[in-house]
């Protein structure tokens, strides 16, 4: 099961890391980039997506810098063994909200089978950009995002009763999330949260490629070290634990925007039954979900005309996997083997999907959100989701604390 410890994390000195603080990588765009970088010529941007400099690669610079702001006390290491508890305070679609959890140390597993379950396939290219600079860094800049389930709520008061207390860190972003982080180092608090993840089976929301680079890191340190032991902070990731009943849990959808597929309308007629564009809001909670078609300046919401073609295109999925709109889309609307995934432009805004789709002469394809049960199906059955099928809003910051691995 899930094994997680306390360890002696890195984070700014200072107390107020707003202009520190950036969102996850792969969500960071050039001109963001270098917006963060004049920010704060501390920001952890300059690791996480670090330039060349001299006679060094991008790699070898992140590991300069990480160094030097050691050195210099732009960051600390903790003393003690600790647990980093963290909230973000944030507003989805005119909703004030707040989620919590908190940062351990997460014993790293095959990400193919144990205690700790996958839903989305990786691409290679990320995991060789992650692994180099973590060879070079030595150190998790970023964490993954983990749900376990809470069903007493104990880890949900845990974090509650934590929170009413004095934070060591807090930031703002641009999408106005409010950041908080709190040090745990007592031991009673520590044992509370190990045994009672010791139970539990961990499903990633995100950080697929982060967690499967700490894979690969793992086996690397095993060819080159002759007292290799995963018991070792190498054998270790950083995680954010979330429980499944905190309130705070929100995921978007993410829609496309296409080229018109030559049989679309053809597939739409034979298993579709087509009903106003305005239903699509209304059953968003179907347990079979809508898919939503926007095409010459026209909405038309498709629900499946029988759940037998389900299971027919998708023999092998679970039932939760086969009922999101997702899947449908991907394997009977346009089925993925005519038309890969690269094709689609993904778009989290329904609105910015179709003023795209107009402007391109394109179509746009709304989808639901994925519930957080379906996840935890899926995953466990080790089954993957297409691509783009969650995205938990809002990020965590790259930042907010760092696990050495060394």
């Amino acid at each position: 099961m899930a094994i997680v410890k306390a360890f002696n994390g890195v984070r700014y000195a200072k107390e107020n890391i707003t202009k520190e603080i950036c969102p996850p990588y792969d969500v960071i765009s050039p001109e963001e980039k270098e917006n963060l970088k004049k920010a704060s010529e501390n920001n952890m941007v300059k690791l996480e997506l670090s330039d060349a400099e001299g006679s060094k690669n991008k790699y070898e610079q992140a590991s300069v810098l990480f160094k030097d702001w050691l050195s210099k006390g732009v960051l600390i290491q903790e003393n003690k063994p600790s647990l980093y508890f963290y909230e973000q305070e944030f507003i989805d679609h005119g909703r004030k909200m707040v989620r919590r959890g908190f940062f351990a140390a997460l014993k790293i597993e095959n990400p193919h089978g144990g205690a700790v379950k996958a839903h989305e396939k990786t691409l290679s290219a990320p995991k060789e950009d992650r692994l180099n600079l973590l060879k070079a860094v030595e150190a998790n800049l970023s964490p993954i995002f983990l749900l376990f389930n809470d069903d007493n709520n104990k880890m949900v008061n845990l974090c509650k009763k934590i929170s009413e207390t004095k934070p060591v860190s807090v930031a703002s972003d641009k999408e106005q999330t409010n950041h908080k982080l709190w040090v745990i180092d007592d031991e009673k608090i520590i044992d509370e949260v190990q045994n009672t993840l010791k139970d539990k089976k961990t499903f990633i929301a995100d950080g697929h490629h982060r967690y499967e680079t700490s894979w690969n890191y793992l086996q690397y340190v095993k060819g080159i070290k002759q007292d290799f032991s995963d018991e070792k902070e190498y054998g270790y990731v950083l995680a954010f634990l979330c429980p499944m009943e905190d309130e705070g849990i929100s995921i978007w959808p993410t829609h496309r925007v296409i080229e018109e597929p030559a049989n679309l309308e053809e597939n739409i007629e034979k298993y579709f039954n087509v009903l106003p564009g305005e239903d699509f809001a209304k059953m968003q909670n179907e347990k079979v979900q809508p898919i939503q078609v926007f095409k010459g300046g026209k909405y038309r919401t498709l629900v499946i005309k029988d759940t037998e073609l389900l299971k027919k295109a998708m023999p092998e999925n679970c039932e939760a996997f086969r009922n999101l709109g997702v899947s449908i889309l991907h394997n009977i609307l346009i089925p993925k083997e005519q038309v890969s995934a690269d094709k689609y432009v993904y778009v989290k805004d329904e609105k910015e999907a179709v003023e795209l789709a107009k402007k391109t002469n394109k179509i746009a394809i709304m989808v639901p959100a994925t519930p957080v049960e379906s996840i935890k199906e899926i995953a466990l059955n080790n089954e993957n989701m297409p691509q783009k099928s969650t995205y938990f809003f809002p990020k965590l910051a790259s930042g907010i604390v760092v696990h050495r691995v060394c």
